[in-house]
């Protein structure tokens, strides 16, 4: 049985929309090739910076907690709160942004809205009391709603931004 919404495209309409597709690929295909990408390790140090808050040095910590979360981003935010729920204290996120939210906390360009539904996407909404503002909510609520969620669970106390896990 065939779909009635499947359509068969003939030869010479394969042939067209191959040629449509060529045409735009070419239009995006740069003389340069691969001289146009900037070489990261002769500039590394433009890659190091955050242009969202100002990296503060801190002294070593060597203290010892019993549950370390590498990423500031929703999965450690939720099991973060879920243990401190649970009488966990001694909880630490590891995260090499200045603050939490993982992606959303980096991709801030102007319209970055989320393409699922809030109500889905947005861990904690009960908890928190947050009620997402539009069905897609964008960037700058819902890293707002992350830091609602650092605060509320009380993870900014031994949290290490600024930090990057290497070994």
């Amino acid at each position: 049985m065939t779909n009635p919404k499947q359509t068969t495209l003939d030869s010479a309409a394969k042939a067209e929309l191959r040629e449509k597709y060529l045409l735009e690929r070419d239009k995006r295909l740069r003389v340069e090739g691969n001289e146009q990408y900037v070489e990261i390790k002769n500039n590394f140090d433009q890659f190091l910076q955050d242009p969202h808050t100002p990296i503060q040095g801190r002294d070593p910590v060597t203290d010892h907690v019993t549950f370390t979360f590498i990423g500031g981003g929703f999965a450690g935010l939720v099991t973060g709160a879920r243990l401190k729920e649970q009488g966990i204290t001694d909880v630490r996120i590891v995260e090499k942004g200045g603050d939490f939210g993982g992606t959303w906390y980096w991709n801030r360009y102007p319209g970055a809205q989320c393409d699922t539904a809030s109500f889905v996407y947005m861990p904690l909404l009960e908890e928190t009391g947050h009620m997402p503002t539009e069905k897609y909510a964008h960037g700058p609520e819902i890293l707002a709603h992350c830091q609602r969620i650092g605060q509320q669970f009380e993870l900014y106390e031994q949290a290490l931004f600024h930090t990057e896990v290497t070994g």
